[in-house]
């Protein structure tokens, strides 16, 4: 046994509250966290140091035995396919040297150990150089999407159908219960009143970009400007992925809304919605009308698993984009 991990409450909450069927399951993995971060430790002959601030995974940094520095994460369980710790395992294996190096894994503890990039997230650049970010973003973009299919054991996109009929079959979650989901929208300051309109488009827009056929790739599923990391090494390495396959443009939709902190700071974010799809789509090659059309399903996506996750403080930015959006589609 070690000593007690002092999770932040914030996270346990986090990890308790969504997927409530998981409950009781997850309740147990926080119990027995310490123990598995020791016997990991122990198995791996680590040295761990500093965790780091995570809304879903434990994350904490370490050094090999023989001085390497290494990221030692564990996820909690998940539903049978889910986004879970395999699935980022598999994903980074097939991209290759475009992703953070793996150097252990025990799927059985939803455990993984990653190499550590020497240098920061792509974020940084955003306040100085957000033209000069964005190219490094495509060229990342290009670098893992390589070509992928149902042979590599990762689910299509298709599978985020089930975002949109959790929706319908709702109200889920305390979100939901006992207050009105779209009067709390509204108070951020969105122009988004109805949530439940822009996901009935969303779906929509979904399976006309399904119904497209574009050859599949390898997705990341979350390729924004914190999951790009520099590395004295590798240059840009990305981390962090959720593991699909299917249309690249998908990928694109998730860098328009992010980094939170920096664009929640635009007032008018159409100007620098455009300049990103203008870079993007001259580097990758995807049209912008493809582009646009999938960041409004992603934006949407996003926002349903976070309202499921009961946090809506960050929100605003995805609520102005989903409204920017879709004056466009």
């Amino acid at each position: 046994m070690v000593a007690d991990l002092d999770l932040p409450e914030a996270f346990r909450r986090r990890v308790l509250t969504y997927e409530p069927e998981l409950r009781a399951e997850r309740a147990r993995w926080l119990r027995d966290l310490p123990d598995v971060v020791a016997t990991l430790a122990e198995r791996w002959a680590l040295r761990l140091t500093d965790p780091y601030s995570s809304s879903w995974n434990y994350v904490v940094a370490a050094t090999t035995e023989s001085g390497d520095a290494c990221v030692l994460k564990i996820g909690p369980p998940v539903p049978e396919g889910g986004e879970g710790i395999l699935r980022e395992v598999v994903a980074l294996r097939l991209a290759g040297r475009s992703g953070i190096g793996v150097l252990e894994e025990d799927t059985d503890a939803g455990a993984v150990l990653l190499e550590r990039a020497t240098g920061g997230p792509l974020s940084q650049m955003c306040e100085r150089d957000d033209d000069g970010a964005t190219e490094i973003l495509s060229s990342a973009m290009q670098s893992w999407w390589v070509p992928g299919g149902p042979e590599c054991g990762l689910p299509p996109l298709a599978e985020l159908e089930d975002t949109f009929e959790k929706f319908d079959r709702g109200p889920h979650g305390a979100s939901y219960r006992g207050r009105d989901i779209v009067a709390t929208l509204a108070e951020i300051d969105s122009g988004m009143r109805d949530l439940r309109a822009a996901t009935v488009t969303a779906r929509r827009v979904f399976h006309e970009l399904l119904a497209d056929r574009a050859a599949p790739v390898l997705l990341h599923g979350d390729l924004h400007h914190e999951n790009v990391l520099e590395d004295e090494t590798k240059g840009w390495a990305v981390i962090d992925p959720k593991g699909f396959v299917g249309d690249a443009g998908y990928d694109t939709g998730a860098m328009l809304y992010n980094p939170f902190a920096y664009a929640s700071r635009i007032p008018d974010i159409g100007p620098l919605v455009q300049r990103r799809l203008d870079i993007v789509g001259n580097i990758v090659g995807i049209e912008r009308e493809v582009m646009t059309a999938w960041g409004y399903v992603k934006a949407v996506l996003s926002l349903l698993w976070t309202v499921e996750g009961e946090e809506l403080e960050r929100e605003d930015v995805r609520l102005r984009l989903i409204s920017e959006l879709r004056q466009r589609i």
